[in-house]
Formats: C-alpha cells, sequence, structure tokens
C-alpha cells in the first residue's frame, strides 16, 4: 500500500474544508490531508472576539500540524496565513503554495490598492451599516466564483451572511500586517520552495500583490490559470493541480 503524504491545506474566508474536495480528487498520489479550518468556519471553534482573528487562526493551525515539516496550501485569506506560518514557524512547513492571496498591506499606496478601495467601498458601507445581507452580496460579487448570487442555495447563502462579520476581523493581518510580515529580511529568509497561483480572470490586486512580495522570496515561482478567477481552487482544482506540479510535495534532504 502506498504511503500518504501529508499535506495541509486552509481555506478562503466564509469557504470551509470542503472547498478543497475538488483539489484533492484532481491530486495524482495520495494523501493523507490536514483540513486547517478558520475560526467561526466550518467545524472549526468560534471566533472568540477578544483576541485577534489571526493568531486564533494561526493557533487553530498549529494545533492541527504536526511536528515534521509537511507541504502546506493556503487560499486567499488562507494564503496569508499560511505565509504568515511559514514566515514564523519554517521548521513546519516544507513548501508553501500561496493561491490568489489578498496580502493587501503589500500593495499599499499603489494603484491597485487605490482600485480595491474603490471596489470595497459599497461593502465597506453596508457592513458599517449592520446590513450584513446586502453586504454578503457585494462582497461575493467581487470575491465569489463567477455564479449569480441569486444561484446560490439557501444554505450557501445563509453560510455566508452569517460569517460576513468575520471580514473585518481579518484586517489587522491582511491590511494592518500586524505580524510585520512584510519587514525586511522576513519574506527574504523563506528558504522553502513557494509558488504562487492566480487566476487570469482575478481582481487586478492579486497580480500586484504577488508580483510585489514575489520579488523578495528567492526562487519564488508564479503560475496564472487562465480564464479562471479568485475561486480558483473550486471553479479550476484540475488546473490548480497542474499549476502547483512538483513543487508541493518536496523529498527531504538525504543525510550523509
Amino acid at each position: 500500500m502506498a504511503v500518504k503524504a501529508p499535506l495541509a491545506l486552509i481555506h478562503c474566508a466564509l469557504g470551509r474544508a470542503s472547498n478543497w474536495r475538488g483539489f484533492l480528487n484532481a491530486l495524482d498520489r495520495p494523501v493523507s490531508p490536514l483540513l486547517i479550518e478558520l475560526p467561526g468556519h466550518g467545524l472549526a471553534e468560534d471566533y472568540d472576539t477578544s483576541r485577534d482573528f489571526a493568531d486564533q487562526a494561526v493557533e487553530l493551525a498549529l494545533d492541527e500540524l504536526p511536528s515534521d515539516p509537511v507541504p502546506l496550501i493556503g487560499h486567499s485569506f488562507g494564503a496569508v496565513l499560511a505565509l504568515r506560518i511559514a514566515i514564523e514557524r519554517p521548521y513546519r512547513v516544507s513548501s508553501l503554495v500561496l493561491v490568489e492571496p489578498v496580502f493587501f498591506a503589500a500593495v499599499k499606496g499603489r494603484w491597485a490598492f487605490e482600485r480595491l478601495e474603490r471596489d470595497m467601498a459599497s461593502f465597506n458601507k453596508k457592513m458599517s451599516a449592520s446590513e450584513h445581507a446586502t453586504a454578503a452580496k457585494e462582497f461575493y460579487s467581487i470575491w465569489g466564483d463567477g455564479n449569480p448570487w441569486n444561484e446560490l442555495t439557501g444554505e450557501q447563502r445563509a453560510y455566508i451572511v452569517d460569517r460576513i462579520p468575520l471580514i473585518p476581523p481579518g484586517d489587522t493581518l491582511l491590511i494592518e500586517d500586524r505580524s510585520r510580515l512584510l519587514d525586511e529580511g522576513r519574506l527574504e529568509d523563506l528558504d522553502m520552495p513557494v509558488t504562487f497561483v492566480d487566476g487570469g480572470d482575478t481582481h487586478p490586486v492579486i497580480p500586484e500583490i504577488i508580483s510585489t512580495i514575489g520579488d523578495r522570496i528567492p526562487d519564488a515561482e508564479w503560475v496564472t490559470v487562465p480564464a479562471a478567477g479568485h475561486m480558483l481552487p473550486i471553479t479550476h482544482p484540475e488546473r490548480l493541480v497542474e499549476a502547483v506540479g512538483d513543487r508541493l510535495f518536496v523529498e527531504p534532504p538525504k543525510l550523509d
């Protein structure tokens, strides 16, 4: 019987572990998936509002990760969380795949960040007014899978609306960079294989983010999946498998 390789996966905000089902099914090798869920998502514990959202998410992730280094793949918010884990706990990560990382802090002051602020203005206004149902629809129109909101099932819409208040708490990581991941030397010191993946039809802030942080990571690779949007792990799982190639599973160095 083939030995199953461990593989850790972190989904996007408003998602759940099952988002990775298509990707896992498309892999051409047996894996033992470690499905990490964000606070308040899926089967994870609720978000403790007395704590920083990203700090709690890191704690949940580290509880799931083994002591030996494993491949880690994250999507959207999960990608930025995976990057933080790789920087702060490099001995827990053997390779890193960042799919559509929404690390907006990396491009503050650039045209792409200003475009993002304009596009998210209506969402932020609705959230400030506690109009969560409308805010969820606005958010989904930018970061969803391209299908019309009204074509989602009632359960899918309710899941998103119930968790839309968890989006702003993530800004301490994504916009404020409270963990100081962008400080000089932190990205440059990453020594595991790092692969970025984005969709050809994604929001223009994403390639700007990848270009900015990717230039600072030694030997990082960047693969674009044509005609895919932000939710490419769900919409294009087979293409995502092709994109990560052999860089996800890296054989540990042999001892002399």
